[in-house]
């Protein structure tokens, strides 16, 4: 597991919920055997109704923006974006959560400053069905859980964090 999708999987056990990481399922190629994918997380609750299947884009230096959506086609990272919400993908969520009925969720680096552009992106991202969730609100939610007093043997994460706002990288935040 990537870093991205450990700080993701921190966040989702911060709110309560299991986490299921690297959900594997087969992608059909033309003319070809197939290939192996996953789903980043696959997240729930006790709650059959709070369910989500959760890809991670750790792409920090950039801003999504509706070019990035709707032009999947590309060969380039752009085509990824929804391959987690493709049938073959959804038919392997569908079989672990045991019902079809679960929110779709991209982690992106950040959403457009200007209002017109963000509204794009997120009525691109609704049309779909897909929630966007920014690593602001992630680290954020992190960050602040993360108390200087405390070892986090099992987090090398939190760990981490722990260590910036010892020596003062994080100060500026509350906990």
């Amino acid at each position: 597991m990537d870093v991205n999708e450990d700080i993701l999987r921190l966040y989702f056990e911060l709110n309560g919920y299991m986490v299921h990481t690297n959900l594997k399922y087969r992608v059909k190629k033309p003319g070809g055997p197939g290939a192996e994918a996953d789903i980043d997380l696959a997240v729930y609750r006790r709650d059959p109704e709070d369910r989500a299947i959760v890809e991670v884009k750790g792409w920090h230096t950039e801003t999504i923006t509706k070019g990035y959506l709707t032009h999947p086609e590309k060969k380039d990272y752009r085509g990824r974006i929804f391959n987690f919400i493709q049938k073959p993908a959804l038919d392997a969520a569908t079989a672990f959560f045991g019902t079809d009925k679960f929110r779709r969720i991209l982690v992106i680096p950040r959403l457009p400053m200007k209002a017109a552009s963000r509204t794009a992106v997120e009525a691109e991202l609704s049309a779909r069905r897909v929630e966007p969730l920014t690593f602001t609100e992630v680290l954020q939610t992190v960050i602040k859980a993360t108390h200087p007093n405390l070892h986090y043997r099992d987090s090398e994460c939190q760990q981490t964090i722990r260590l910036l706002r010892i020596y003062g990288f994080l100060k500026d935040l509350r906990t």
